[in-house]
């Protein structure tokens, strides 16, 4: 219906014109009342009626999305009502380009507005799910309700369906215990969304299950530190440039006469960890993601917790692998793709294994946060975890990527040698946790015992999340605010920091967190 009745309303309305333009040429009256009320109730069917469909295929519109889809189809559906009003007028000899020319300008417009949106659609999402033959909705019911509520609805579509997380049952979270997976035929996609949206009595969500990817690491050439002295004996440190200018040295002499209060968890969710690698089994925990074909995690587990002091590979600021360990949460396959839903599930498993710190390299183009992810990121922080997520590498705003734009989570932007914003990184307006770290030239752990350097706001973010990790040990309670701030008071002010956050000062952040144990 909701494809015919705004065409057939504004045929209708423009239908009456016409045929009062007739009746005028033959001398009679016409009172354009009725045509000019009906007219009101096409533009109100487009604007009022729930449910929409190309706000699901462009939701990276965000907040404008809604109103140029309408927009859109109240353009077309003026553009078919004045184009076959105006054959009525032909057929009546009386002129019939006072509403074809309109007309087709309208059928023109409107299709121009829709292929502005494909194009920037392609550029945003080229791995988009609606180029499959099935796409997966994810479906939040309310708290009182039950599956069985909308199955009639589901099942007039066709559609599979299952729960998101299962792990989780409503007494431990009430939003994400509701969630269902939705698989339906592409065809009918869009239809099912207006239905589930409709039924407001039991559906308090409904949206696409988008496409997730890792923020792309940009190769970098290896850099050799001027500092050839470091306390660690680990070989590679003198290729890690950033070792000697955020003062690790002096990090380690620290940590040689100060024990943790305990030692924590630190998950990356990311494309899995290789647990064999040299530099990391030492410090590894048993977790899902324990391997990585791709790469990407575990580049990101050695900047963050490769073992230190241990003879072999690089150094981090997990000083001989007391201070906390590591774990993997593959969130995206071998191709560092994944999902709404995967992303999601892997941040419940991190934080129901009991992570302090979650790290978060991946993400992408997306003005409004998927629930989903807000969801699983606030139940991780009602478990205790500090989540720490990259700005992305597209030289924006980070306000308009996910999950840098998701409330409640320390973001990271990388800066070069010079302590400089990086080219590529995002910058901050709006982000009300921004942090810089090193992010250019960043040497680390890659599978097969082997070691790459990368550039990217991928490395800042980790090598964030290791010295929260840090001071986590010492500071077991540290809530996401007193770790920001601390940060944020010790860090280093660039000319940059305006846009980019202070960057980490490790020494003094470790050093302040003694104050609040």
């Amino acid at each position: 219906m909701v494809y015919i009745v705004g065409p057939l309303l504004a045929l209708i309305a423009f239908g009456v014109f016409g045929r009062g333009m007739v009746q005028r040429s033959k001398g009679r009256g016409f009172n354009p009342l009725r045509a000019f009320l009906l007219l009101l109730a096409a533009f109100a069917y487009r604007f009022l009626v729930p449910g929409s469909w190309l706000a699901e295929s462009y939701s990276f519109i965000g907040s404008h999305a809604n109103l140029l889809e309408r927009l859109t189809l109240m353009l077309s559906d003026m553009g078919i009502g004045l184009v076959l009003s105006s054959l009525y007028l032909r057929h009546h000899r009386l002129q019939s380009k006072l509403f074809a020319v309109p007309g087709v300008l309208a059928l023109i417009l409107s299709g121009g507005i829709f292929g502005v949106m494909s194009l920037v659609q392609n550029i945003h999402t080229p791995h988009s799910h609606t180029r499959s033959d099935h796409h997966e909705i994810l479906v939040e019911l309310g708290p009182d309700d039950s599956i069985d509520e909308i199955v009639p609805i589901l099942r007039e579509y066709k559609a599979r369906y299952w729960k998101a997380f299962p792990q989780v049952d409503l007494s431990e979270d009430e939003d994400l215990a509701q969630f269902y997976l939705v698989c339906v035929d592409s065809a009918y996609t869009s239809l099912l969304l207006t239905a589930l949206r409709y039924d407001r009595e039991n559906v308090d969500y409904a949206e696409i299950n988008h496409s997730v990817e890792l923020i792309q690491p940009i190769p970098a050439k290896i850099e050799v530190s001027k500092q050839q002295k470091f306390i660690a004996n680990d070989p590679h440190l003198s290729s890690q440039w950033y070792a000697d200018k955020l003062n690790y040295n002096q990090v380690y002499e620290f940590l040689r006469e100060h024990k943790p209060a305990t030692k924590v968890k630190l998950a990356i969710v990311d494309t899995g960890v290789d647990s064999n690698h040299e530099d990391l089994k030492s410090v590894f925990r048993k977790s899902p993601g324990g391997s990585d074909n791709h790469s990407h995690g575990t580049h990101c587990a050695g900047i963050a917790s490769a073992a230190t002091n241990n003879g072999k590979g690089i150094g981090s600021l997990n000083w001989e692998g007391e201070y906390f360990s590591v774990g993997g949460y593959k969130a995206l396959d071998r191709y560092g793709r994944g999902t709404d839903e995967t992303v999601a599930k892997a941040i419940i498993e991190a934080a129901e294994g009991g992570a302090a710190v979650i790290s978060m390299s991946l993400g992408g183009y997306h003005p409004r946060p998927p629930r989903v992810q807000e969801e699983a990121i606030k139940y991780a922080k009602s478990l205790g975890a500090i989540v720490v997520v990259a700005a992305g590498n597209s030289n924006d705003d980070a306000k308009s990527y996910s999950p840098a734009n998701i409330p409640g989570v320390i973001v990271v932007s990388a800066v070069n040698e010079s302590f400089r914003k990086a080219p590529f990184s995002n910058y901050f307006t709006q982000t009300k946790m921004p942090i810089a770290s090193p992010g250019v030239n960043i040497f680390s752990t890659i599978p097969k015992q082997k070691y790459q350097s990368f550039n990217g706001t991928s490395m800042a973010t980790p090598m964030v999340a290791g010295l929260v990790a840090l001071m986590k040990s010492f500071a077991p309670e540290l809530t996401t605010n007193q770790a920001y701030e601390i940060l944020h008071q010790t860090g280093t002010v660039v000319d940059d920091s305006p846009r980019i956050g202070r960057i980490i000062n490790p020494v003094a952040a470790i050093e302040a967190v003694q104050t609040i144990q």
